[in-house]
């Protein structure tokens, strides 16, 4: 098989990674912007020994969940020509085959669907990239920034911000081929926005700043290239009873919606956790922790980032909650300060847990674990090892986080057998 060639292709499944998947002479074909079912014209792009890849020249015969692309080429929603409905299908057959495929799991129980966020305007956070005075986004590992000058994605508000950003940055253009970026945040609850600007000679990114903060009130603080902040660090959210402070970079879900329902799983398959020792495993700045703080005991938060356990701390502090532990270390070195718990929730990266944090698990035995996943993959490699050690799932939940996406979410319930 031969760079250039040309086939016709009946994809037959979704790989992880959001490319559908046929076969080409006996060789694995992805295919971006397929759907399975359809008859495609492609063209191979890339060969390797097990697999191919291809990109599309026709559609032949289309799928029934396909629908019209709103912004042709726009690398952060790659999924934008599915259905909606079909989306979250897709998402919980990738997640299956996963937990069978890669976990060698049995007896899954029947994933259930949540949605997490609405189909569209529904980012609440967003990290632009500046090539020069272009805006926009890059696909996963990419350098080349593609401009978006629309996003649907976002909530109105922040569309109104990024738009008032892209009006500053045409008034004060940076160098050509400088490479910056911008990080913003909205909050749901006031309608405020703080935003961190990075890698900008410090008089453009003054000039942008002055431009832009005049244009939006709402945009309460900056952070400076240099470190500074101009006006306040960080925006106010209500977030499942609690009160939160969080700044433009703070690791968040990307709606309340969806933090809502990931919280909503959560606690519902730990089932009543009134009195209850409840471990919070790469924690961050207390999405979980500080719910679980107003239900249970007593709470033992673990993540490596510092800067986001202090966020959390003064979160807890403001929130007069008092039966919070913080241990600011990597999850396999904290998790050996607990010799007992009855529940863990473990929220890990898309690296998934550290070997040592699993071993960790068998050797205090909590009654529960409640895993919080963004990668079917890895969700599913320790899955398999936490099984082996005797726990059993009793519950699979897939939440749509972001659609027009092919980002999984899910969340796991074991019990110790």
């Amino acid at each position: 098989m031969q760079k250039g060639a040309e086939y016709i292709v009946t994809p037959h499944a979704m790989a992880q990674g959001g490319d559908a998947v046929g076969r080409i002479d006996g060789l694995a074909c992805f295919i971006p912007g397929a759907l399975p079912g359809e008859e495609v014209k492609v063209k191979i792009t890339q060969v390797n020994s097990s697999y191919v890849r291809a990109e599309i020249l026709e559609i032949i015969a289309p799928s029934a969940d396909r629908v019209p692309v709103v912004h042709p080429g726009a690398p952060n929603m790659e999924w934008q020509h599915i259905d909606p409905v079909a989306q979250l299908s897709y998402k919980v057959k990738i997640l299956h085959d996963q937990l069978v495929h890669i976990g060698k799991l049995v007896d899954v129980p029947e994933i259930q669907k949540v949605i997490g966020s609405p189909a569209w305007q529904y980012r609440n956070n967003a990290r632009l990239h500046g090539y020069g005075n272009y805006l926009g986004y890059r696909a996963d590992g990419s350098k080349h920034v593609t401009e978006v000058t629309e996003d649907p994605l976002l909530q109105p508000a922040l569309q109104h911000v990024v738009k008032a950003l892209r009006a500053a940055v045409a008034t004060h253009p940076p160098e050509p081929r400088t490479n910056w970026s911008v990080v913003l945040r909205l909050s749901e609850t006031t309608g405020d926005v703080v935003a961190a600007i990075n890698d900008l000679p410090n008089r453009i990114a003054i000039q942008i700043r002055d431009a832009w903060v005049a244009a939006c009130p709402n945009v309460i603080g900056v952070r400076m290239p240099w470190g500074a902040v101009d006006g306040a660090e960080t925006v106010n959210e209500l977030h499942y009873g609690v009160s939160l402070d969080l700044g433009a970079t703070t690791f968040f879900q990307v709606s309340l919606g969806a933090a809502r329902a990931l919280c909503d799983t959560v606690l519902s398959g730990l089932g009543d956790i009134t009195d209850q020792r409840i471990v919070d495993a790469y924690c961050g700045a207390g999405t979980f922790t500080l719910p679980l703080a107003l239900q249970c005991g007593r709470v033992i938060g673990i993540e490596e980032y510092a800067p986001a356990v202090a966020n959390g701390q003064a979160n807890a502090w403001n929130n007069k909650l008092e039966n919070v532990e913080w241990f600011a270390e990597s999850v396999e070195k904290g998790i050996m300060h607990v010799h007992n718990a009855d529940a863990v929730v473990l929220d890990p990266p898309r690296k998934g847990c550290h070997p040592e944090v699993i071993q960790s698990l068998h050797r205090f035995k909590p009654t529960k674990i409640a895993y919080v996943s963004c990668h079917p993959g890895t969700l599913a490699r320790d899955l398999g090892l936490i099984v082996a050690g005797g726990y059993r799932i009793t519950a699979v939940s897939c939440v749509d986080c972001f659609p027009q996406t092919s980002h999984v979410e899910s969340v796991v319930i074991l019990e110790r057998v």
